[in-house]
This record gives structure tokens, C-alpha cells and sequence, in this order.
């Protein structure tokens, strides 16, 4: 019975896999499933999973659920013979949540945007426990005493102290004849990812736009996190002058400013310096933004610091220009790609709606840097 149980839960999981990769894109669309935070598994919302059902016995043995009716018809609860209310009568639409390991998920994601595995760059190194215990300590845990070695050498200690005195031989090991299984501190590399999200705050980039950002963001977030052990995340928030915010404000703030872009290359170009070095770090950056900036900002600010600072320390630097129905390139954008085009560590991006997410994920990480 186990094993048949096992089998159907794994012919459940493939069934679910199979509807939400059919689903992908109306779930990044819709966002049902940004926001969940902590743990390693999410709720997933989907439209045609059956969750299984008892079918009762075909014996009339009385009882509950005898009656009446089909075999297998589900017990249906009549509105129309119960009190005197007014309720509405008549079902609504309601879709089965299923819960998937975030790792699934992110794998799904890979699969169907086709996204390369990602090979860490840089690594730090740090001392860690081996599971190889090819040493041996006069200390340690008794569940890694070496029983027959202490017997041994209590045994020669005795022998040495002169002949026995008696034809049964009783060996008592002392601390001194204790030896323990020991393992070596290794070196071994861990790779750590850092992901700077800044985001323009001017009046024009709330709303919709904010939502469409904050979808975006979770899917990237996911799929770095299942590929690295320890990610770390930084909010910047930008409008004339730039600031790093926690996750709330990051997607709930705006002003009324002007738009300088430049301040937010800055800030993010010192907190690397500061906190990440990219010996040690894997860095990913990513910037959404209308488009619009300050006059001259772009060409002499902006230009300067991706080609001389930011994109020789990150694995990718994302611009993803974000409007609503309009796909004409910003000036910001143009710029970019005019004076940058040879450095492949940027890549751009825009997104007029909710539909052009999944593309946008696919450009930013479909190199697998």
C-alpha cells in the first residue's frame, strides 16, 4: 500500500507540474503568488487540478451517504432547503491551491524560458567540518571513539607494566589510551549573491507600474535564490537623489521629483565597494525606470559609471524601461545601447504591460551569468 501511495503522489506532482508550466505566464501576469515570503514552499493557485474524492460503497449497508443517487455523485448540500435567509444561491469560481517547493518552481521557470544554469564567478573560502574522517584526535565525541585502537593500547600499556598475574586477562582503557575519529577542517568555496533592485520613484512610476515591477522582481528573486546558498538583497529608491530603502518602501513610496538616474549608479556603486567585493560576491543589478531622466544625465553621468565602475564588478546589469502600452525606447534606453553595445554584461530590456514580464525575465537571465 506505501508504494502505491508513493506512486500516485508522484503522478500528482507531474500532473501538477504539467498545469502550472501550462499556466506560467498567466501566473507571472496576474501575480496570485508574489508576496509569499519565508520557507521553501509557495501556494500555488490552479484552475483545473481535482483534488480526489471518496466513492462510496455500492452495498446498501445504511449509514452515512447511503441514499438516493449515483455511485461516486458527491454529497451537494441544497441552499434552498436550509433556514430563511437571503443568501445568493449558485456556486462561484474557485481554484485549487497546491503547494510546490520553491526549487520545482524556480526549475520550472528555468525550463520554459530556457534559462542556462548559472556558473558562479568568484567565491570566498571558508573553513568548514570534513565528513571524512581521516584523522584521529585524543578528544572527541564518545560516538566517535575508536573502541578496538583503545582496547589496544590498554592492552599493551598492561602488558608493559609486566607479565599478568592471572590467566584471564581484564583490560580497562584509560583516558590515555582513548583515541577519537577526527575530521580535518576543509577549505571549501561558497558562493554569495547579491541583488541591488533600484527603482525609479517619480510620480510617473506608480501604480501599475509599481505592480509590474514588484512581479518582476519576485520571479528574478526566485530564480537566483535556487541557484545560490546565501543571497542577499538591497533596495534602492531614486528620484533626483537616491536612498536605500527596506522591501515595503521599495515598492510603496514615490515623489512628486525630478528624475536623476545617475544618484541611483552612485549609491549602488559605493554599497558594492563598501559591503560586496566582487572577489567574494556575485552581483546582480537591476534598474526599472520610465526612461526619462535628467538632461545630460544619462551620457554624462550615468555612461561613465557603468563602462568604469558597475560593469566591470557585476555579473549583469538589467535596465528594464517600464511604461504602460508605449514601446518606444526612452532617451535613457537609446543611450545605453548606443554607447554601451559593446559590454555584454548589460542587458535591457522594455515592458509595456503585464504580458511582456515573462520575455523581460528571459532577456535579463537567459545568459547565464
Amino acid at each position: 500500500m506505501p508504494k502505491r501511495i508513493l506512486k500516485d503522489l508522484e503522478r500528482f506532482k507531474r500532473i501538477v507540474r504539467g498545469e502550472i508550466r501550462k499556466n506560467l505566464k498567466e501566473l507571472i501576469e496576474t501575480g496570485s503568488i508574489v508576496g509569499q515570503k519565508g520557507g521553501d514552499i509557495v501556494r500555488v493557485p490552479l484552475k483545473s487540478i481535482r483534488i480526489p474524492q471518496f466513492r462510496y460503497d455500492p452495498h446498501e449497508q445504511g449509514g452515512i451517504g447511503v441514499g438516493e443517487g449515483e455511485i461516486g455523485e458527491p454529497i451537494q448540500f441544497d441552499p434552498a432547503q436550509s433556514g430563511d435567509g437571503q443568501a445568493g444561491y449558485g456556486t462561484g469560481t474557485h481554484f485549487r491551491e497546491v503547494e510546490i517547493e520553491v526549487r520545482e518552481l524556480a526549475e520550472i521557470l528555468g525550463e520554459e524560458l530556457e534559462l542556462p544554469k548559472i556558473e558562479p564567478k568568484g567565491h570566498r573560502h571558508v573553513l568548514s567540518g570534513s565528513e571524512e574522517y581521516e584523522d584521529v584526535s585524543t578528544v572527541g565525541p564518545e560516538a566517535l571513539l575508536m573502541k578496538r585502537r583503545a582496547f589496544q593500547r590498554g592492552l599493551l600499556r598492561q602488558m608493559l607494566m609486566g607479565p599478568p598475574t592471572r590467566d584471564t586477562i581484564i583490560v580497562t582503557p584509560i583516558k590515555e589510551d582513548m583515541r577519537y575519529l577526527y575530521g580535518a577542517p576543509t577549505e571549501s568555496p561558497e558562493a554569495n549573491c547579491v541583488i541591488l533592485f533600484m527603482r525609479d520613484a517619480s510620480g510617473s512610476m506608480s501604480g501599475e507600474k509599481t505592480e509590474i515591477i514588484r512581479q518582476e522582481n519576485w520571479w528574478i528573486d526566485l530564480w537566483l535564490r535556487t541557484n545560490y546558498k546565501n543571497v542577499d538583497r538591497v533596495y534602492i529608491l531614486h528620484d533626483y537623489e537616491a536612498q536605500e530603502v527596506n522591501e515595503e518602501d521599495f515598492y510603496s513610496l514615490s515623489t512628486g521629483g525630478g528624475t536623476r538616474i545617475s544618484s541611483a549608479y552612485e549609491l549602488c556603486n559605493r554599497i558594492i565597494d563598501r559591503r560586496y567585493p566582487p572577489e567574494h560576491w556575485n552581483i546582480y543589478a537591476f534598474h526599472f525606470s520610465d526612461g526619462e531622466n535628467w538632461i545630460g544625465d544619462t551620457e554624462n553621468a550615468c555612461v561613465p559609471l557603468l563602462r568604469e565602475h558597475l560593469l566591470p564588478k557585476v555579473n549583469l546589469f538589467c535596465y528594464g524601461q517600464v511604461t504602460l502600452g508605449r514601446r518606444s525606447p526612452g532617451l535613457h534606453l537609446v543611450k545605453l545601447k548606443e554607447r554601451l553595445e559593446d559590454h555584454d554584461r548589460l542587458v535591457t530590456s522594455i515592458i509595456s504591460d503585464r504580458e511582456d514580464i515573462l520575455q523581460s525575465i528571459k532577456e535579463f537571465l537567459g545568459k547565464g551569468r
